[in-house]
């Protein structure tokens, strides 16, 4: 990666990432540290530093069908919690972190927030709080899961009202945007979970030019856009993807049509293949996760993915999409070599 400055020395970037979909029903513990467990449905998964638990459902589409999403350490983790009482109350963030990158949660219950707007403004308020003495400034990648996320109409929509309080809670944003995602559970708990990795050293965010940047939306997609990039090279050259979907400018494309939007996406994803660091072979060590809104569309969309990406490690997930009309989202992470 290319600093302002010129090229960035090897020897001052951080040990590099490395992330693994975990088999559903295996706890064994793997030689190494695991700095973050992401965990889905009622996966096992050996010690982590953080565990979360997201209350997604993963989807059936081989005999072994991962159930957790496991960050490795880079050395000697430690974990804690923070709050601060006026934003978060105690113990609201969880956080993981090495001596490179930290992992962190926070998890509230809309029912004692006052709706999704104000547990959004709450919940980002406290990562901005969290992050402004962490000792790891620079947000990487972001996750946000909620319940309903298509519920309401117009600007009363679940997701935008979500941007409403997401804006608020991170107020002016002085560096670039993380990669991230937004996905509705299809069964309710009532709690919006935001987790993020972070890092001492700042990444690159980057756009697809095939879209218009999230956040530079019109106003006919809510009276706040949403905040976060297309894609990140985190500072070791691995490639954050966000959430990509069958959207080309800022229109959703081939509306009900599963197949068509698979394609899509999957030309949205590749517009990214230039900034892998080196040349690969049908995406050759990538992670890809499917969120699906309807399961029975699974088998059909694994079989395409599994041509196009045959050495990919693929996770399928039962979502709904920020948006009502799109039938599935990938996200992707292209591990540096």
């Amino acid at each position: 990666m290319r600093s302002s400055s010129g090229e960035q020395p090897a020897q001052s970037l951080p040990a590099a990432l490395r992330v693994a979909y975990h088999p559903f029903d295996r706890a064994g513990e793997p030689a190494a540290r695991v700095l973050a467990a992401i965990r889905f449905g009622a996966a096992k998964s050996p010690p982590a530093g953080l565990t979360i638990d997201v209350g997604l459902e993963p989807l059936q589409a081989s005999a072994a069908t991962p159930g957790a999403e496991l960050w490795f350490a880079t050395g000697p983790v430690h974990t804690g919690q923070w709050s601060d009482g006026a934003v978060a109350g105690p113990g609201r963030v969880r956080y993981a972190h090495d001596d490179h990158y930290l992992f962190a949660v926070v998890e509230l219950d809309e029912r004692e927030h006052g709706g999704i707007l104000l547990t959004a403004e709450h919940a980002y308020a406290a990562v901005r709080h969290f992050q402004q003495q962490s000792g790891f400034p620079h947000l990487l990648r972001m996750w946000n899961y909620m319940d309903a996320i298509n519920e309401g109409s117009g600007d009363l929509e679940r997701y935008r009202l979500f941007n409403v309080g997401r804006g608020r809670g991170l107020g002016e944003v002085s560096q670039s945007y993380p990669s991230a995602t937004a996905i509705g559970r299809q069964r309710s708990n009532h709690i919006l979970q935001v987790f993020w990795l972070a890092g001492k050293v700042a990444g690159q965010s980057l756009e697809n030019p095939r879209q218009v940047s999230a956040f530079h939306y019109p106003r006919v997609h809510g009276p706040v856009s949403p905040v976060f990039a297309r894609a990140l090279i985190a500072p070791d050259q691995t490639l954050l993807i966000s959430g990509t979907a069958s959207i080309v400018g800022h229109h959703s494309q081939h509306h009900d049509d599963a197949m068509e939007q698979l394609e899509e996406t999957v030309r949205n994803l590749s517009s990214f293949a230039p900034h892998v660091r080196r040349p690969r072979t049908a995406a050759q060590g990538n992670l890809l996760k499917v969120y699906v809104r309807e399961p029975e569309l699974t088998a059909r969309i694994a079989e395409r993915l599994r041509q196009l990406y045959p050495t990919s490690d693929i996770l399928f997930v039962a979502a709904d999409i920020c948006r009502r009309e799109l039938l599935l989202e990938i996200e992707a992470i292209s591990l540096a070599s």
